[in-house]
């Protein structure tokens, strides 16, 4: 071979390198699709997460949320306080314990800072918590781009980006938002959400979007990383962990506080999904 000829072929396939990729990304919609499946085909479910929250500046929380569920709507969610909260956050660590049950009929809420609780309708044909974020994450018009890969926990997991479309009157305040979700690469199962959303410094400071101290407010960046820790998937759980019974002392709070509901679709309702296959 002549030495044009082998300039000729390296050009050749450089070209070819560059036309057709090595390898195609992963479809994050079917990795998604697979995901939502396997939750949806669980009898039952039993999990812990940690919800670590942080608002910047402000400080930041992290909870325990030990859930028990079925698919026929009955729940029982616990959040408690993991560690200690820091700057505002901390005002409200006293109020993140938390009891959510649910018989299918009925939901209850209690929270334990108020020893107090209220009740509401149970959603039909949804799963409280079970469906909650996933329910957000197959909104109408939600589109998947595959990111890449990391460990969570030891586990390798896909990288989803989830792109959302926000209610019109959030997007017009600037509002803007990026949510992850991470799927484990062996199971399908979700490992982790993580999301963070910017609030312009108009919407947190006074009039003309002033701050306290009288200069610009500063964008708020909220994040939420939610973090499996250990799951079991259809083994049997016993019919009295739905149940509420009011501890000593409690009183009942009738619409809940300023009218709002517990699980099932009410306002302040849902919790993490059940990342089951």
């Amino acid at each position: 071979m002549t030495r044009r000829q082998i300039v000729w072929s390296l050009v050749a396939l450089a070209v070819a390198g560059v036309a057709v990729p090595a390898s195609a990304a992963p479809d994050a919609a079917a990795i998604m699709r697979k995901a939502f499946a396997g939750m949806k085909s669980a009898k039952t479910y039993q999990a812990r997460w940690l919800m670590i929250m942080s608002m910047g500046e402000m400080g930041s929380m992290t909870m325990n949320m030990d859930m028990k569920m079925t698919a026929s709507g009955k729940a029982a969610i616990t959040t408690t306080p993991a560690g200690k909260a820091t700057g505002m956050m901390a005002m409200g660590a006293g109020m993140a314990s938390s009891t959510a049950v649910s018989d299918g009929k009925t939901v209850t809420m209690y929270m334990k800072g108020m020893n107090a609780y209220w009740k509401s309708p149970a959603k039909a044909g949804v799963t409280p918590g079970m469906m909650g974020m996933m329910g957000d994450l197959q909104r109408q018009g939600v589109k998947f781009k595959y990111v890449g890969s990391q460990y969570v926990r030891g586990k390798k997991c896909h990288v989803i980006r989830v792109n959302s479309p926000l209610p019109p009157q959030v997007a017009g305040q600037g509002v803007k938002t990026d949510v992850q979700a991470f799927v484990d690469e062996a199971t399908g199962r979700l490992r982790q959400i993580k999301s963070a959303m910017t609030m312009p410094g108009g919407m947190m400071g006074g009039p003309n979007g002033a701050s306290s101290s009288g200069g610009k407010a500063k964008p708020m960046v909220m994040t939420n990383t939610m973090v499996l820790v250990s799951e079991t998937v259809n083994a049997p759980i016993a019919d009295s962990q739905f149940k509420f019974t009011p501890p000593p002392g409690a009183r009942e709070m009738k619409g809940g506080p300023m009218g709002m509901g517990g699980m099932g679709g009410k306002p302040g309702g849902g919790g993490p999904p059940g990342p089951v296959r």
